[in-house]
């Protein structure tokens, strides 16, 4: 599979090079740089198994743990936190082996909530202790993030960063915020979207954690729009939802404008029709977030070639949908008229562009 991607990077430069004279490149470092970020980035399906194994094991620790008192100890329970997160660093510096990458999601799943534990407990009579366990993950995920040379690593803290964000909307119960949270994660992934050859060719850290930050703040982005769509499991119902939506339709109409910029689409008419069917189409999910949500992963995914987050954001995108649909205040016939002319949409949309990139293919 490397063999295949490099054979195609030697062809990609020596075009790009043909068309520009100028152009120079170092062949062999970009070879390595991309076998090592295939490395990274590949092999989804290990890595689902590398984190499930890793959740088994760090219950397993736990159990331990509390069957030897050790739960009782607040500062007990920070050092072994601390130890497990600074551990799963070290190993993964230092073991390359596919063995290492299941004990080092171990490590760090078990080091953030035995943390959280141990500063339950030890915040629980000074402070709030809610607030003061989000703060302590929340500090922890950004310095992993920024040190972290592990994918799941990074992975994991981003998640665990954007879960302690959204826990201290909820605990201060300033639950117009959430809105401000969807559209920080909408302008992080259009951002990371549309500017990832910049990014990767600024520095080799961003290179290294670019993938596993645009796939935390993708799930991220699901399990908040989940929320949103599931609210009986919130104390408190969150208000306004047009808000995000307008974040979102706002993202999604920014990539449509890059897409068509792309494809050199230069009639005027033409362009009229698409941002005119796109802004129809997301007209009636206004108060459901969660479809424009999903609809900004699929197309920011499917726009950089992202298989991972596509497969994603088509996932999010049929069950929003089958909860749009059984939600809605219609009958059936009134119900399936919405799906149809929406699927109309998308068709009349991709059969436009199709029609115009094979004209103007020569």
């Amino acid at each position: 599979m490397a063999n295949n991607d490099n054979i195609q990077l030697d062809a990609l430069l020596q075009e790009i090079a043909q068309e520009q004279p100028g152009f120079t490149y170092d062949q062999d470092s970009i070879a390595a740089e991309n076998t090592a970020t295939a490395s990274l980035l590949k092999r989804v399906p290990i890595k689902v198994l590398t984190i499930l194994g890793g959740l088994l094991g760090m219950g397993t620790f736990i159990g331990f743990l509390l069957a030897a008192g050790l739960y009782n100890s607040s500062l007990g329970m920070l050092f072994f936190g601390l130890c497990g997160l600074v551990g799963a660093e070290w190993l993964i510096r230092t073991n390359k082996e596919a063995a290492a990458d299941s004990v080092s999601v171990s490590l760090y799943i078990m080091g953030y909530v035995l943390l959280a534990i141990g500063t339950g407990q030890f915040a629980e009579e000074v402070v709030d202790s809610d607030t003061a366990v989000a703060l302590v993950l929340a500090c922890a995920a950004a310095v992993a993030i920024g040190i972290s040379v592990s994918a799941i690593g990074v992975f994991v803290a981003v998640l665990v960063l954007n879960g302690s964000l959204l826990s201290l909307i909820f605990i201060s119960e300033v639950f117009s915020l959430s809105h401000g949270f969807i559209a920080l994660l909408a302008f992080t992934l259009t951002y990371l979207s549309l500017n990832e050859a910049k990014l990767i060719a600024a520095s080799r850290r961003f290179a290294l954690v670019l993938g596993p930050v645009r796939m935390g703040v993708i799930f991220s982005l699901v399990i908040t729009l989940g929320l949103f769509v599931h609210q009986k499991f919130l104390a408190s119902p969150i208000e306004h939802f047009w808000v995000s939506s307008l974040f979102l339709i706002a993202c999604l109409l920014l990539l449509v404008y890059h897409v068509v910029k792309d494809a050199a689409i230069s009639s005027l008419k033409t362009k009229l029709v698409m941002y005119t069917s796109t802004t129809l189409l997301l007209a009636p999910f206004i108060l459901t977030p969660s479809v424009p949500g999903a609809l900004l992963i699929l197309l920011a995914s499917f726009y950089i070639g992202h298989k991972p987050g596509f497969w994603v954001g088509l996932l999010a995108l049929v069950y929003f949908i089958i909860l749009y649909y059984y939600d809605l205040n219609m009958t059936l016939l009134a119900k399936s008229g919405v799906l149809v002319a929406s699927g109309l949409l998308f068709l009349g949309g991709f059969i436009l562009l199709n029609n115009y990139l094979k004209r103007h293919a020569d």
